[in-house]
Order: C-alpha cells, then sequence, then structure tokens
C-alpha cells in the first residue's frame, strides 16, 4: 500500500512538471554500445566505452563534447566515439554524458562488477576480524563465574575418567588404583581473565567445592572398590590460559604453568585402604579436577566471546536456509587486549548454481577496540550473501501503481547489490547495479528503464535499544530510459526517471531487510552499546562498549 500511496504521489508531481511553460531542451541522441549493460568482468583495470551520439532531429544542435566518468571521449566526425577509463575491483558505475551547443544533456549510466570471480560458498579470508579491549576481558570475566556454575562438569570430565589412576600402566594387577569422579559441586566461582604479553592470566576461585567418586582398586591382588568424598572450603587454580584457533571447532583452551592452592580440605575415605589412599593422592585430586575442568570450561565461553559464530549452523534469512561456518585462524594476545582473525564460509540453499560474486582483496583493518570491542566485516561477505540471495530471485520486485499511464512495474535485478568503497573518500556504500524496470498498462509493455543507484550505509539502534543495525541511507539514483520498448507512456523520459524513484524505495527497502539479517558475533551474552560504524579498506567497522 506504501508503495502505491508513493507510486501515484510521483504521477501527480509528473502532470504538474508536464503543465509548466518552461520549453524542455530536446537533448542529443546518445547510444553506448560497449561495454554491455550489467557486465561482470573477472578483472579490474582499464575499460573501453564506446558509441555514438548525434544531434536531436528537433533541435540539431551541433554535440559539443562527451564525458565518461569525467574523462573526455575522443569524437569523431561521424558521431562515433570512444573512452578509456580505470575499473577499480568492486562495482562500478560508468555514466556517459553528451552535451550540445545548446546545453542540452543526453546521459547513460551502466554498471560492472570487476574483479576476482569467485564461486558462492568459498571461504572468505579475514571476513570478521575482532578486537577486545583489557576493560572488555574485566566484563568478560564476571559474566564468566556464573557461567561455570551452571556448567555440566560431568560432560566435561567424562572423557578424562579415571581422573587418577596409578600402578596400572600394563591394566589392572595386584597393585594399582583408580580414582572416579561422580559429581561435582560448588557453592561460587570466581573467574579473572586478564591479557598480559605472556596470554591470558587465569584465575579460578571455587567456594564449596564438594566432589563424590570412588576408587576400584587393587591391594596383593585383592580386588576392591569403595566411594569417597573429597571436600574444600576454597581451590584457588592460576596459570596461562592458552587460546588456540580450531577450524571450525570454534577454539581451543588449555591451561599452562598451573598452580593450585587449597583450603579447608576434607577427605572422607573410610575403608579404603592406606596403600591406596596414597596412590591416589585424594589430597591433590580437587585441585586436578579443577585445573583441568576449569580451562575445559572456558571453551564455550571463549567460543561466545571471541567466535560467537564458530562451528557450523543454520539460520534463516529472507526465508530462505542459510549455512554458515565461521573458522577463526589466528588469535594475538598482549596486556592491552586480543585481536581475533576468522574464515567465514556461507551457501543459501538452491544457490548452487550461481555465477558468482566478485571477491575486492582487503588489506586487515585497523582495530582498535578502546575500553570495549571492535568489529570489521569485510564487503565480501555480505557481497557473497547479496550475490547468493539475488540467485533467488527474491530481489526481484512486482510493483502494482494506481492511475498514470501505467498500471504496474516489474523490477528486475540484472545484478546483485554490492558493496564497495567509494574511489574519492573510501566510505563503503552500496551499488544497485543496473535493475531493469518495465512498466506495463494491462500487462502490455509501456517503457523500459534501467535503474543505477549509490546508497551510504548507515547505522541506527537496534530495536532492543543494544547494538546495532546496518541500513541503507538516501540514494543517488541515476536513470536510463531504454530503447527496447518504444515509450509510450506520454511521459517524457525526464518524468519516467522520476517515476522510478518509488521502484528504487521498493527496492531499498528488500535490501534492508537483508542487511539487518547479517548474522553478526556475540559477547558471550554481554550488552553492547554507544555503537558506532565507520570503514576501513574494505570493512564495514563497528565499534562499542561492553556492559
Amino acid at each position: 500500500m506504501r508503495n502505491v500511496i508513493l507510486a501515484s504521489a510521483l504521477f501527480a508531481v509528473v502532470a504538474a512538471c508536464n503543465d509548466s511553460p518552461e520549453a524542455i531542451k530536446d537533448p542529443p541522441v546518445l547510444r553506448v554500445t560497449s561495454p554491455q549493460r550489467s557486465l561482470i568482468q573477472n578483472k579490474a583495470g582499464q575499460i573501453k566505452v564506446e558509441g555514438t551520439v548525434t544531434p536531436n532531429e528537433v533541435s540539431g544542435e551541433v554535440v559539443e563534447k562527451v564525458l565518461v566518468n569525467g574523462v573526455q571521449a575522443n569524437l569523431n566526425a561521424d558521431g562515433s566515439f570512444t573512452a578509456t577509463i580505470d575499473i577499480k575491483p568492486g562495482a562500478t558505475l560508468i555514466n556517459t554524458t553528451a552535451r550540445d551547443q545548446a546545453g542540452a544533456v543526453a546521459e547513460d549510466t551502466r554498471a560492472v562488477l570487476a574483479g576476482e570471480l569467485r564461486p558462492v560458498g568459498s571461504n572468505v579470508e579475514s571476513a570478521i576480524n575482532a578486537a577486545m579491549s583489557k576493560t572488555a576481558f574485566q566484563k568478560l570475566s564476571a559474566a564468566a563465574g556464573p557461567m561455570i556454575e551452571g556448567l555440566n562438569f560431568m560432560s566435561i570430565l567424562a572423557p578424562m575418567q579415571p581422573m587418577v589412576r596409578s600402578g596400572d600402566e600394563n591394566g589392572p594387577d595386584c597393585l594399582y588404583a583408580r580414582g572416579y569422579v561422580d559429581g561435582v559441586s560448588l557453592s561460587n566461582a570466581e573467574i579473572a581473565i586478564v591479557p598480559t604479553q605472556a596470554g591470558l592470566s587465569f584465575r579460578a576461585q571455587i567456594d564449596g567445592l564438594d566432589v563424590p567418586g570412588h576408587a576400584n582398586y587393587a591391594v596383593a591382588c585383592v580386588d576392591g572398590s569403595t566411594a569417597f568424598r573429597v571436600k574444600a572450603t576454597r581451590v584457588v587454580v592460576t596459570g596461562i590460559l592458552v587460546v588456540t584457533p580450531a577450524g571450525n571447532q570454534g577454539f581451543k583452551t588449555a591451561l599452562t604453568g598451573e598452580s593450585v592452592t587449597i583450603t579447608g580440605l576434607d577427605i572422607q575415605a573410610s575403608g579404603i585402604p592406606g596403600t591406596i589412599v596414597n596412590l591416589l593422592s585424594l589430597d591433590k585430586l580437587l585441585g586436578w579436577v579443577i585445573s583441568k575442568a576449569a580451562p575445559l570450561a572456558m571453551e564455550p565461553m571463549m567460543n561466545k566471546a571471541l567466535g560467537g559464530l564458530a562451528g557450523p549452523q543454520e539460520m534463516v534469512v529472507m526465508g530462505k536456509t542459510l549455512k554458515m561456518e565461521v573458522d577463526p585462524t589466528a588469535i594475538d594476545i598482549d596486556m592491552h587486549g586480543a585481536w581475533i582473525t576468522l574464515d567465514t564460509k556461507m551457501l543459501i540453499k538452491g544457490t548452487e548454481g550461481s555465477p558468482g560474486y566478485i571477491f575486492t582483496d582487503n588489506s586487515l583493518p585497523n582495530m582498535d577496540p578502546g575500553n570495549g570491542f571492535a568489529l570489521g566485516i569485510a564487503d565480501d561477505m555480505v557481497n557473497q550473501m547479496m550475490a547468493q540471495l539475488h540467485m533467488t530471485g527474491l530481489m526481484n520486485l512486482d510493483m502494482h501503481a494506481e492511475g498514470g499511464t501505467f498500471d504496474n512495474t516489474k523490477i528486475s535485478m540484472s545484478l546483485p547489490p554490492m558493496i564497495s568503497a567509494d574511489p574519492a573518500d573510501g566510505k563503503l556504500k552500496l551499488i544497485l547495479g543496473d535493475m531493469i524496470a518495465t512498466f506495463t498498462d494491462h500487462g502490455a509493455p509501456v517503457a523500459k528503464a534501467a535503474i543505477n543507484a549509490t546508497i551510504e550505509l548507515k547505522v541506527v539502534p537496534a530495536s532492543n535499544g543494544y547494538g546495532v543495525a546496518l541500513q541503507l541511507g538516501k540514494p543517488t539514483a541515476k536513470v536510463t530510459v531504454l530503447e527496447d520498448i518504444d515509450n509510450v507512456t506520454r511521459l517524457t523520459d525526464k518524468d519516467l526517471s522520476i517515476a522510478t524513484e518509488a521502484c528504487l524505495a521498493g527496492q531499498i527497502e528488500t535490501v534492508s531487510k537483508l542487511l539487518v539479517n547479517i548474522p553478526l558475533p556475540a559477547v558471550a551474552g554481554l550488552q553492547m552499546r554507544n555503537m558506532s560504524i565507520g570503514s576501513d579498506d574494505g570493512y564495514v567497522m563497528l565499534k562499542g562498549d561492553i556492559e
């Protein structure tokens, strides 16, 4: 309904413009023959633009000059022209203008996607870069204690059972002992993680630790099995937490240089022979359990904090199933924080036959987390998703219009939308290239136009008040009325260009739905506020505080 109202309003504007007494200058007749519209080129560099331009039959004014993206073309006496321009990797709009001596201008705009063509579903290197400040790790530590308290320790310890074994290197014998943990409970857990030059300094303080278990053993070749219980009012484990990338499994953690301090130790092992108690070293069991379990318990937390999306998973984007994998490839830690690099793979079901997407090689962005968290999202990650969604046809629109000389507009996306850095200022913008609008009246085509638009990315607060959502700003559009169909709408080419604004608004709404569905890493359930957005060499940069 909104589009109907907008279209009707535009027709009213058009009608008012037609009643203006101002004379309309007849422009030259411009035809660009090369490059073809909607070109996808597997390389960047120079490209030749060719075409013809002749005086308008009505005015007969001599054509003065032809410009292609600001470069003056070689204009021959027969009206043919050529110009060579540079095409940077990414999306480029080629704007050709022809001006006659009376000042009338004809214009043609078309899009070219140039660069390395990669298949959809392929790996995007360094697609996500993240940085966590020392302050962010303090916040993370505060969230880790409750997370540790709620963990299922038995599932973590299961691969390590028996937790203690002695004298059974070749299997049970006449003197051996094996100690199994049957449960772990605690009253409070406090975790401290501090980035240092040596890595992540780790301290786990566990209060009210209670570990029931049982021992299987043999003394003088006589087998036995007896329950035991080990308690402590407090166990403190310190060391350096080593975090390493583990592909699609996220991150692996291990504790090195560990030190254990136990307060209020209480061993209940009546019925177990003293020799076996000595073999089991039950006085060290609690430290062993915590020094092994706590670092392993940190893995899911670190994956949420540093990976967010680590591991293959499926999600729904605009009604389509997206399979996504985020693989950490590097982590660097010093006293100021941590810097993480992650690759991505993604594939929307049913888009395997896509011709691919344009990959643009970017340098790694400058990651400054400040006192919070910074995130850099490569344009290639978003562009691959948009290329796949383009393949589904969901970006094609069918818009009904009331009144005027056509009653429907079909928008066909001949190229996928693409985020590209502006050569002038480096800011990231979305390019909607060569959207083909076909205007119909009762099913019969009455006009056709190509719409090319450049739209700045902008950031708005997310609906829950936390974080951000990527949206599109005000577009700058160029409309070229095509000769494929005779324009019988009784609207001038200029007025028909105005009417396409309703179509462009509908397309922006569709792409915005995609942008807000881009999956971004979370930070261990912590909230991010005071978010800001920027760009850096092909990356959308997000930065904010953690609370």
